[in-house]
């Protein structure tokens, strides 16, 4: 429970933490950075030590802030493009793989992603409020259940709150916004045609995110995309007006300590606060695209939307000779990865689902009606993330896998139906690939080494030879290679990005092109070089398809995503030339406020850069290199002893962590102490590498190590002399002393996934012990009663334990999540228990007199959330014990009520050997986007539930069903962010017992049932 209270603190900037122990790691060392990678990623690594050196300088000139040395891990492991910046830890991860996302541009991947993650590093590092081995100071509270039984010390919590006083309070646009900014003299990302699009589409349609939306995260992948473009829009609207250098006062004026908000920076900064610049940049954005785009506006041809439904509706194909189309889409899912193939009967509309979670490109063999795609699959000895080709039989609806990690995206079939050409990629770079329809005989086209990037291609009408996207440093051409690999020619290289190449026919091609400022469509002759303008979109026009009518379909972007477009043939002539939208090649105002001091670099080197050649970096083999030591310092009041003062019930403490920076090994520790003495200290030690002899036979557990210690003091009066008169028994002295319960406990567990990501197995040995010390007391003939030391619990557990959880990503996983997750725990227990406090004389030494008691348990526990409409959903939950053989004593039960379980009764009210207890909770919004913040927090939605409970426990024969107790509840579930970066999740339940029952514990007599109980917190997320 007190571990919960800190779970955010260790996992929040360890996502990603995949290990792969089968990789073989090496480093470099540049000027200011290390490198680590694999060996499969040596030239990305390379290029990276080269970036990372040349623009230190210009970064962290801008900022007047030098991190220490940054580590980099490059990553060329999963099919997946990204970078993570632990600014805590001065570590860098980067997946070699290209971005090619359809809400970005194309640029050059590692200058890019480099810039960008070490702006990060050093804009957040000098907004930070305290060190950056302090991230966080923790306050917190735990109260507990009335506690009725005299066999427990004290109930189980009822409140359980941990806030922090965050050490950085960097609001997400901002952050995102500088990183993409980086140096703007660059080049390395720009304000491109994709960003003006998402942009533009927002302020005409009127639908901006707000300037509470814009400072978390946790939406859509549509929704967070445009934190990142707002965000690169309003830190240029800031450069350019206010001046360049603003950026740098803002970042310190944010690490400030009593600045929380960056409307409190701005204050100081700008004289206005964020509401008032935001005002601002809107009204200037809003007016200044409305104007530019007034000629598309009176010369509109998009043609009509045909599928709507969700904002990542992408590669539409005809089929059944034009009557039919098939696409991609994520229709009400909240992400694009959560996309798949959808069919539609253009008369009816009529749609059906085909097959789940893909992104690719789509080909239809008629004459064997089968659909020719790729997508992702962890099929594989190590659980790769990658691509493979697969094909989907329309007649039997059966799926079958044609290669196997060949890392194979975009295919396309030849018109013969006998190859599939594809791109594949490595270190980097990706390259075309073909393999005959079966997804054999793979041969590799082309022989790109040097970070090139090839997309969607295309075979010409005769099968001769394949059309394809083309990029090398920025912006994409369209190139063409014979089928055999030789004769690449560069077909159409422009200042512009044109893509998406299809033929019309043998000399014609329709593309997307962004020569007027907007992606649109384009008939593109490869003889005469000339265009003819097909659509005239205000959004953008993308991945065109055209029936044997010359109709097309297209991916068109809108305010609220990506929907499929239909533009027959007679409309595609309606575009008149010069209707045309205006582009500022620098917005938004056209105009630089320099900081200064961009002159003391090479610039012309920065921008002229080649990568192809690095200097000779002396690669040796990883050795290991730690972060530096994080803490966490808190202090908790604990509410255990209510007889305590304030002063005692104050508990301050401190967590301390690090980890080696491939996530190999990781150390999470920490203890706290009052001013009576009790004391929480427990550590955490993890260990991700290879087992000798268990990696042999193909296992890679995860090793933990896990140490425990508690104490508790409790006032004891100890009593002489006792005679009885009547019924009443009247002693000679009472001595007051004190005992102290401790508890010690040692875990050794290994984790191991099997079969999916989703199920894994665990191991796990517990060896504890259970002591009470008695202080010292003056016996009535004033002789000293010696300290003395009782330890009546040595535990031994050997547990297996199955767990299952496959929880669906949506925006409400948090607060509703929707999906299963069970587990199955076998223990076997081998104690020594003294439940009598007898004791022996052994060689003249007293000692307590153990008994054995082994045996085995069983145990299940299992979530199953059901959607239903509207974001409502139905929870099951259920949890049995039981333990095989005879009866136990009660010091081994199970607890079915509280907070972890039945909460129409206390934690301790109901147990026994054996438990049942089935939860069912009926959940839905009461309040969704919220958006409104009071200070730090920023208040995102709220739900309610009402739930019902029936469970019993016992110790042998299973009861009537009559005797199970039943209750009911609500619960209020609101969430929060706080100082941008912290989820905050405050929950509040109340629950009444139906069931009035009186159980008997050491002759006392206690009653439950028919009362209230409440619970609440603050934590990070909903856990309880």
């Amino acid at each position: 429970m007190l571990l919960l209270t800190f779970s955010f603190s260790a996992n929040s900037y360890a996502q990603f933490t995949e290990f792969h122990p089968e990789l073989e790691w090496y480093t470099i060392k540049g000027e200011h950075v290390s490198v680590h990678f694999h060996a499969e990623a040596e030239r990305s690594a390379r290029v990276v030590a080269k970036i990372a050196d040349e623009v230190w300088g210009p970064i962290t000139s801008l900022y007047n802030y030098e991190p220490d040395e940054v580590h980099f891990v490059i990553k060329d492991i999963d099919d997946y493009s990204n970078g993570a910046t632990y600014f805590f830890d001065n570590k860098i991860e980067i997946w070699t793989s290209a971005l090619d996302f359809d809400l970005r541009g194309t640029h050059n991947w590692l200058r890019n992603v480099i810039s960008h993650e070490f702006t990060h590093m050093v804009q957040l590092q000098a907004s930070m409020k305290f060190s950056r081995n302090i991230p966080a100071i923790y306050f917190q509270v735990l109260n507990y259940e009335d506690v009725r039984r005299p066999d427990i010390l004290y109930g189980f919590p009822n409140v359980v709150v941990s806030y922090p006083l965050a050490g950085i309070n960097v609001p997400a646009w901002f952050a995102e916004g500088t990183a993409q900014y980086m140096r703007t003299e660059f080049n390395y990302d720009t304000w491109d045609s994709h960003r003006d699009m998402i942009l533009r589409s927002y302020a005409l349609d009127k639908n901006m995110l707000t300037w509470g939306q814009m400072g978390v995260f946790g939406k859509t992948s549509l929704g967070n995309e445009s934190v990142y473009n707002s965000g690169f829009a309003l830190t240029r609207y800031i450069a350019q007006k206010y001046g360049e250098d603003k950026l740098r006062r803002i970042s310190e004026a944010l690490s400030q300590i009593g600045n929380f908000t960056i409307d409190e920076a701005f204050m100081d900064v700008l004289g206005k606060n964020g509401e008032e610049i935001y005002d601002e940049w809107r009204n200037f954005v809003t007016t200044d695209y409305q104007n530019r785009s007034e000629k598309v506006l009176s010369n509109l041809a998009a043609g009509k939307i045909i599928a709507d439904q969700g904002f990542a509706n992408f590669y539409p194909t005809y089929i059944d000779n034009g009557n039919k189309l098939i696409y991609i889409s994520n229709k009400t899912s909240d992400y694009f990865s959560q996309s798949s193939i959808y069919s539609v009967e253009l008369k009816t509309n009529v749609e059906k689902k085909l097959v789940d979670n893909v992104r690719s490109t789509l080909n239809f063999l008629p004459d064997k009606n089968i659909i020719i795609y790729s997508k992702l699959s962890d099929d594989n000895p190590n659980w790769y993330n990658v691509h493979d080709i697969f094909k989907y039989d329309l007649t039997n609806q059966k799926e079958t896998r044609l290669t196997f990690d060949k890392r194979a995206n975009q295919p396309n079939v030849s018109h013969n139906g006998n190859e599939i050409v594809f791109l594949f990629e490595k270190d980097g770079t990706t390259n075309l690939g073909a393999v005959d329809i079966e997804g054999k005989n793979f041969r590799q086209i082309t022989f790109f080494q040097n970070g090139e990037q090839v997309y969607n291609p295309k075979y010409s009408p005769d099968d001769s030879y394949i059309i394809f996207g083309y990029s090398n440093i920025s912006s994409r051409d369209i190139a063409r290679v014979d089928i055999d690999g030789n004769n690449f020619q560069i077909l159409l290289s422009t200042e512009n990005d044109e893509r998406n190449p299809i033929f019309l026919d043998k000399d014609n091609l329709i593309i997307s092109s962004n020569k007027t400022g907007i992606f649109n469509l384009y008939v593109y002759n490869i003889n005469d070089k000339s265009y003819k303008q097909l659509t005239n979109v205000i959004g953008g026009a993308f991945m065109p398809d055209v029936n044997i009518k010359g109709d097309i379909v297209y991916a068109g972007y809108t305010s609220t995503g990506y929907k499929i477009f239909s533009i027959n043939n007679n409309e595609q002539e309606k575009v008149i030339h010069g209707n045309n939208y205006v582009w500022s090649n620098n917005p938004p105002l056209n105009v630089n406020k320099p900081n200064g001091d961009i002159g003391k670099f090479d610039l012309n080197a920065l921008k002229n850069y080649d990568d192809t050649q690095t200097p000779s970096y002396v690669k040796e083999k990883y050795g290991g290199a730690f972060s530096k030591l994080s803490f966490f310092p808190y202090i908790r009041y604990d509410n255990y002893t209510t007889s305590n003062t304030f002063l005692q019930k104050l508990k301050p403490g401190i967590i301390v962590s690090s980890n080696d920076m491939l996530n190999r090994y990781s150390l999470f520790a920490g203890g706290s102490i009052n001013t009576v003495g009790e004391r929480d200290l427990f550590l955490n030690f993890n260990f991700r590498n290879k087992l000798p002899g268990l990696y042999q036979l193909g296992m890679k557990p995860e090793l933990t190590l896990e140490l425990y210690n508690v104490t508790r003091k409790s006032d004891l009066n100890v009593y002489f002399g006792a005679d009885t008169i009547g019924n009443t028994v009247n002693y000679d002295f009472i001595v007051p002393t004190d005992v102290t319960y401790n508890l010690f406990e040692v875990d050794i567990a290994a984790k191991q996934n099997i079969i999916s990501r989703f199920q894994s197995l665990e191991f796990r040995f517990i060896w504890s012990r259970y002591s009470a010390t008695l202080s010292s007391f003056l016996l009535p003939n004033n002789a000293l009663y010696p300290t003395t030391n009782d330890t009546y619990f040595i535990g031994r557990n050997l547990q297996l334990t199955y767990s299952y959880n496959n929880i669906k990503p949506s925006v409400n996983s948090d607060i509703n999540p929707i999906g299963l997750e069970y587990e199955l725990n076998y223990s076997y227990e081998f104690n020594k228990f003294n439940p009598d406090g007898k004791y022996i004389v052994e060689g003249g030494i007293l000692q307590p007199a153990f008994d054995n008691f082994n045996f085995s348990k069983f145990e299940f526990n299992s979530k199953l959330h059901m959607p239903l409409s509207d974001n409502q959903t139905l929870t099951f939950k259920a949890r049995g014990v039981t333990i095989l053989g005879p009866a136990q004593p009660d010091f081994f039960d199970s607890y079915v009520g509280g907070l972890l379980g039945m909460r129409p009764y206390p934690f301790y009210a109901i147990s026994g050997n054996e438990m049942a207890w089935l939860n069912v909770t009926y959940r839905l919004p009461l309040l969704t986007n919220i958006d409104s913040r009071w200070n730090q927090l920023y208040f995102d939605k709220i739900f309610v539930s009402v739930f019902a409970d029936i469970g019993n426990a016992w110790d042998s024969g299973f009861p009537s069903i009559k005797d199970f107790k039943k209750g009911a509840g609500a619960e209020l579930r609101v969430m929060m962010n706080s100082f941008y970066i912290f989820p905050t999740a405050l929950f509040v339940s109340a629950a009444y017992g139906f069931d009035k029952f009186t159980t008997t514990v050491r002759d006392q007599q206690i009653t439950y049932g028919k009362e209230w109980w409440f619970y609440g917190g603050i934590s990070f997320g909903f856990d309880f």
